[in-house]
C-alpha cells in the first residue's frame, strides 16, 4: 500500500512540477488570458446550473432531455 502511495504522490509531483514549468514561461499577457479564460468557463458553468436547476424547481422540461 505504501509503494502505490508513494507512486501517487511522486506522480502528483511530477504532474505538479509541469505545470509550474509551462506556467512560468508564459508572459503575463498571456498569464492574464489563461486566468481570464478560466474564469470565463467557471462562470458559463455555474450560470448553466443555475438555470438547470431553476428550470427543474418549476418543473420544466429541458430541450436536451428526450422521452422514451
Amino acid at each position: 500500500m505504501t509503494e502505490f502511495l508513494d507512486a501517487a504522490i511522486s506522480f502528483a509531483k511530477d504532474k505538479i512540477d509541469k505545470g509550474l514549468e509551462i506556467w512560468e514561461g508564459f508572459d503575463d499577457d498571456q498569464k492574464k488570458l489563461l486566468i481570464g479564460c478560466a474564469v470565463a468557463a467557471v462562470s458559463v458553468i455555474v450560470i448553466a446550473s443555475i438555470a438547470y436547476g431553476i428550470g427543474k424547481s418549476h418543473g420544466r422540461k429541458l430541450a436536451l432531455e428526450e422521452d422514451f
